[in-house]
């Protein structure tokens, strides 16, 4: 009984060896996930402050701008054009509109960091100009972001609408 109770125990000692947790957390710092929510709560003021030139400042120079920016352009749309455009479209489009028909809010934040690469899911709720009044919806924001040189900035968005009556 005593050879059998030995046998298990070197053998539960032999698994337990064998066996290892791997650490697969991602490289950075909480500094770095601060930082990059910092810049995301920016990105969603700067939109709705109008505040254009101070929402270019957070993309790197080639940053990138996929999904609808302005009235008629279909929920759907694909094509991803330089961030000055987009936020050329923008300016013109919301030039005349009343402040209270045009707001961008950030309602969720999912973030992954690897090293100087981030990614960042956001949904965030537009209140955009119908006519004389205004629409809210949320929009699902794909943001990839780089450091480079200590300096976090966005290199591309990607945008969708949600359904008509989805989920929040």
């Amino acid at each position: 009984m005593r050879r059998l109770h030995l046998a298990v125990l070197c053998a539960g000692f032999l698994v337990s060896a064998g066996c290892q947790i791997e650490d697969r957390t991602p490289t950075g710092t909480r500094r770095d996930e601060d930082a990059i929510h910092q810049l995301l709560g920016q990105y969603a003021r700067r939109l709705s402050e109008r505040e254009w030139a101070g929402a270019r400042t957070l993309f790197w120079q080639d940053g990138s701008y996929s999904g609808p920016i302005g009235p008629g352009a279909p929920s759907d749309y694909h094509q991803a054009v330089s961030i000055d455009s987009a936020l050329r479209v923008l300016e013109r489009w919301l030039r005349g509109v009343e402040r209270q028909h045009f707001d961008v809010r950030v309602l969720r934040t999912d973030f992954r960091q690897q090293g100087d690469l981030a990614a960042a899911w956001i949904v965030t709720r537009r209140r955009t100009p119908a006519g004389s009044t205004s629409i809210e919806r949320d929009w699902f924001e794909h943001l990839v972001l780089r450091q480079i040189d200590g300096d976090w900035r966005i290199l591309s968005v990607a945008v969708v609408s949600s359904p008509r009556g989805g989920a929040r």
